[in-house]
């Protein structure tokens, strides 16, 4: 669990640099009721468990490569049993020991043996002791397969370890959208209120007027009726932040009775058309997402390697040294050297050659998802960009409307004042205004939302070589540390 924790501490450090793009400034604030959105990354990496969940998968990697290969170990065999012949009453022990051992790198396999067991008949034993080599030359041909396997779980590792920065990553997104929310729930709540305080004022002058008879008693109704849809709108916007927040504290594992409040984000800088054409280059060639369909593909050319070599036959050169000789020390010893070849080859290999052709369909298919995901990329990318640039031209808008809205609401309030327009044009305008400003929020953290999709996307959120690194080299600056909740 300490790799867990350290892989975490090293992935937030990558991740500052991110974040400083995402989050303001935040001085004036009080240290223990604000949570700016870098403060609440780093709480949430060091205490929640779902990140240290998704990094323990990366640590059964370590041995996965052992199990692919055959075992190398050495093998010690012994053998022993008593012999009794009932015929004639002898009986004699017979035993025997072997040693075994395999390189997989060659897949040379080395031989020892000795045996020793009672002639039936005579007086004396016979020992024998073996010593072979084993070479295959055709089918894992000094360890081709076992290079081929070896290279599969390498391929396999890399793809899982991109695939857990992936879940990291996909998870971040989720904790920063979840902050952006809080951030925007805030927001509205404060327009709502602010909303239901300028009704209550209104409420309140119109009241006035009726008494001295200069506005209707129907005026005063419907203020009262838009002051009680404003309080009621304060209040559901209550609710929705309040459980905002409850989440927010729930992924820090906040264990305190504070409750904190968001930082706004600071708004992002629009990119240049060259830069985007640029970053999608880049993206395409270098990015997570392409360096999966890149192992993808060389995964299935190596399945196609393998599957061939299983067709060839099995040909094995032995080489060796035998020695036998009457009782345990080898008296009139008969040695001699030998070498052969060992030659099995199934017909018609009907399975082998379904699994190769397989394979290659495999290849195929691995070529075509690729070049089908780098285009949905390309795709998804541009229409993101594209996105992100319109958010920004529906913000500019949307202050637009708000400056408008709020010149009319003064006019329209004079008017009123003068008896020269409706009340209803007066709370038609007000409602207006309002609707204009919740439509500046949402804007605005869709624009965050979108930015952080497109990171997402591009795999610029996470770089997954901070992940796996062993040890950390930095800590968090004590400028950002603010009192943890």
């Amino acid at each position: 669990m300490n790799t867990c924790r350290i892989m975490k501490k090293t992935l937030f450090i990558s991740l500052q640099t991110t974040l400083m793009l995402l989050c303001s400034a935040f001085p004036g604030h009080a240290a223990d009721m604000t949570l700016p959105l870098e403060t609440f990354i780093r709480l949430a990496a060091e205490r929640n468990k779902v990140f240290e969940e998704i990094l323990i998968d990366e640590l059964p990697l370590h041995y996965t490569g052992i199990l692919a290969l055959p075992a190398d170990d050495l093998v010690l065999s012994v053998k022993g049993q008593y012999m009794l012949m009932l015929e004639n009453g002898m009986s004699e022990p017979e035993y025997g020991f072997g040693l075994d051992k395999l390189f997989p790198g060659t897949a040379t396999r080395l031989s020892a043996s000795y045996s020793a067991d009672q002639n039936f008949g005579s007086a004396n034993s016979e020992s024998t002791f073996r010593l072979e080599i084993v070479q295959p030359i055709a089918k894992n041909a000094f360890g081709k397969t076992n290079h081929l396997i070896e290279k599969l779980a390498g391929i396999e590792n890399d793809i899982v370890r991109h695939q857990i920065a992936e879940a990291y990553e996909d998870y971040l997104s989720s904790l920063i959208i979840l902050y952006y929310d809080w951030y925007a729930s805030r927001e509205n709540l404060a327009t709502a209120t602010a909303a239901y305080k300028d009704a209550k004022k209104q409420l309140t002058t119109i009241r006035e007027k009726a008494e001295n008879s200069i506005a209707l008693p129907i005026d005063v109704n419907k203020i009262k009726v838009q002051t009680v849809s404003r309080k009621e709108q304060m209040i559901s916007l209550n609710n929705e932040y309040e459980a905002k927040t409850n989440l927010v504290m729930e992924a820090i594992r906040a264990s305190g009775n504070g409750r904190p409040t968001p930082v706004a984000p600071e708004k992002p800088q629009r990119c240049k058309p060259d830069d985007f054409n640029r970053e999608l280059r880049a993206i395409l060639l270098t990015s997570r997402t392409a360096r999966i369909l890149d192992l993808m593909e060389d995964k299935a050319g190596a399945e196609v390697l393998q599957t061939a070599d299983r067709l060839l036959p099995s040909v094995n050169l032995t080489a060796g040294y035998e020695i036998a000789g009457e009782n345990r020390v080898f008296d009139n010893p008969d040695q001699g050297l030998f070498a052969g070849v060992v030659l099995e080859w199934p017909f018609p290999q009907k399975q082998e050659n379904a699994r190769h052709q397989i394979s290659r369909i495999n290849r195929r298919r691995a070529s075509l998802s690729a070049a089908n995901t780098r285009l949905v990329l390309e795709t998804s990318l541009k229409n993101l960009s594209h996105s992100i640039e319109n958010q920004y031209r529906l913000i500019e808008l949307a202050e637009e409307k708000i400056t408008i809205s709020e010149a009319i609401v003064r006019d329209e309030k004079k008017n009123y004042s003068l008896g020269k327009t409706d009340l209803n044009d007066l709370i038609n305008e007000i409602n207006r205004l309002e609707e204009n400003r919740f439509s500046l929020i949402s804007r605005e953290i869709e624009l965050q939302k979108l930015i952080v999709e497109w990171k997402r996307l591009s795999d610029s959120l996470v770089k997954n070589r901070k992940i796996f690194q062993e040890q950390s080299s930095a800590a968090v600056p004590e400028g950002s540390r603010k009192k943890e909740l």
